[in-house]
């Protein structure tokens, strides 16, 4: 897991790079902050991927069919969870596609934007659209979705501070062992986030995500066997978390995605 953009731009290295070969000439898009990006993507009108031009047409519509589909998991062509969409509509979400490297450059020119919006880095380098490949991309939009979606939508369960059940969900996991990330540039709240997206690769069978030790619970039968909690969060019936299927790029209903230029 990556930090998110305001927190890296703060701390300033942890996250930035100063790629030379990464073009930020970009134009003004409807939706990105900046003038770094060539090309965007607006998923369900509500989550805008902005890319450089260095990312391949390609990666870029794999991201937008990634979110797509973590928004509308049942495929069906509607979004899932109406309260959701309107919780993206006001934090007004981007992700950040470069090719190898979020530069200084681009740091600078999103830093208005990012006083208001929810940003997330992705780079075109990781995003690996084959099968049987780790694919980032399902990653960091889900953190995306989460921070600028589910955390306001639903503060009392998906807010990655203490109080909230999905916290609690992430403190139960690591006392007893079932979860332990050692990354110091990643805070309690970044871990709590961490945590879900990999209770929801067990649960939805990514054994991409869950090759490292970091989830020591593989499957659904084990997270539900030592996390009931975690399962029960998931499975509430008062909303719809995404649970039909693990995103693989691949989305039929091409309407609830536009592209600009």
């Amino acid at each position: 897991m990556k930090t998110p953009l305001l927190i890296a731009a703060i701390l300033s290295g942890l996250t930035l790079s100063g790629c030379k070969d990464e073009d930020t000439s970009g134009i003004a898009l409807p939706n990105c902050p900046g003038t770094s990006f060539a090309k965007e993507a607006m998923v369900f009108n509500v989550v805008a991927i902005c890319a450089t031009s260095g990312v391949p047409d390609e990666k870029l519509a794999h991201a937008a069919n990634v979110t797509a589909e973590w928004l509308d998991n049942d495929g069906d062509g509607i979004a899932d969870e109406p309260r959701l969409i309107e919780a993206l509509e006001t934090s007004q979400p981007f992700l950040v596609m470069t090719k190898n490297a979020i530069t200084d450059a681009v740091i600078e020119s999103l830093m208005p934007a990012l006083e208001t919006r929810v940003g997330q880095d992705l780079f075109a380098g990781e995003t690996n659209p084959s099968l049987g490949r780790r694919d980032a991309s399902q990653e960091e939009i889900h953190h995306l979705i989460m921070n600028a979606g589910w955390k306001v939508a639903f503060p009392d369960l998906f807010n990655p501070e203490p109080g909230s059940r999905m916290f609690a969900e992430w403190e139960k996991a690591e006392a007893e062992g079932h979860y332990f990330y050692d990354d110091p540039t990643c805070n309690a709240n970044c871990k709590s986030v961490e945590f879900f997206y990999l209770a929801t690769a067990a649960y939805l069978g990514s054994d991409a995500d869950l090759s490292s030790d970091e989830m020591r619970l593989k499957d659904r039968a084990a997270l539900t066997a030592a996390l009931p909690g975690t399962v029960a969060l998931m499975e509430n019936s008062a909303y719809n978390y995404p649970l039909d299927h693990w995103p693989t790029g691949n989305y039929a209903h091409s309407a609830n995605i536009s592209y600009s230029p």
